[in-house]
This record gives C-alpha cells, sequence and structure tokens, in this order.
C-alpha cells in the first residue's frame, strides 16, 4: 500500500498538471475568492464605532498550489479585552454573551459553494479539452 505523505505528494502531481491546465483553472479559483469577498463585504455588519475595519479585513489570496484562501479578521480586528486578545470579525460571525450573531462569512459560502465548484469544474473541463485538441 502506498504511503501518503500529504502536501508534498500533492505537490508533486500538482506539478505535473500542464500550465495552461493550472493557469485556467486557477483564474476560476480566483475568481470564486473574488465574488466571496465581495458578497462577504456587502453582508458584513457595518463597522462599530470604535473604528474596527470589519469591512476592509475580508480579504482574499493566492496559496503556493494555485489555490486561494479568504479570510475575515485578524490583527486589524483584533483588540485587547479583560480575557485577552479578541477578534471582533469572529464575535460578528457567532455572536458572544453580551451579543447576538451576525454571520457575514460563513453564510455566503454555503450559498455560492455549488456555483463556485461548477466554474472551476467548467474551467477544468475547457482547459482540458484545449489542451487535448492541442496536441
Amino acid at each position: 500500500m502506498a504511503r501518503d505523505n500529504g502536501f508534498k505528494d500533492f505537490a508533486n502531481r500538482m506539478a505535473k498538471v500542464p500550465d495552461s491546465i493550472r493557469r485556467q483553472t486557477n483564474k476560476a479559483i480566483e475568481t470564486n475568492a473574488a465574488e466571496w469577498v465581495k458578497v462577504s463585504r456587502a453582508t458584513a455588519p457595518k463597522d462599530p464605532e470604535d473604528g474596527t475595519p470589519l469591512h476592509d479585513s475580508i480579504r482574499h489570496y493566492a496559496t503556493d498550489t494555485g489555490g486561494q484562501v479568504v479570510r475575515a479578521g485578524g490583527e486589524t480586528t483584533t483588540k485587547d479585552s479583560p480575557a485577552g486578545p479578541s477578534d471582533y470579525a469572529i464575535h460578528q460571525e457567532f455572536g458572544t454573551t453580551d451579543m447576538p450573531a451576525s454571520p457575514f462569512f460563513w453564510p455566503v459560502y454555503r450559498s455560492f459553494k455549488k456555483r463556485w465548484a461548477s466554474r472551476r469544474s467548467r474551467a477544468l473541463n475547457k482547459a482540458f479539452k484545449e489542451f487535448q485538441n492541442g496536441q
């Protein structure tokens, strides 16, 4: 039985994918991430009076393998509290004992995940057909 080396095996398999297929598929993945950021920013609660920049903390960036990471919160939305550092974005998404949840991030993902999977699959299939026809 073959041993699974996780990320290293994945990276090796990805390196064998033709660049044209990888580029087109990664473009679809980036489009998905940009859409997630755009809609999450539109549905995010207005920034509080203390100036915590929730809207601007929603962002995406590329990974080494061509994927995208979408994040909200972080350093800009983290404040000191009596219990230690506390991220306002997490409080908004899931609520606290003093504040009801006002989700803006995961509902967008759940609403769009089928659309994004379809976009990614269409891009992959189109790129693969173009690659086959070019050979």
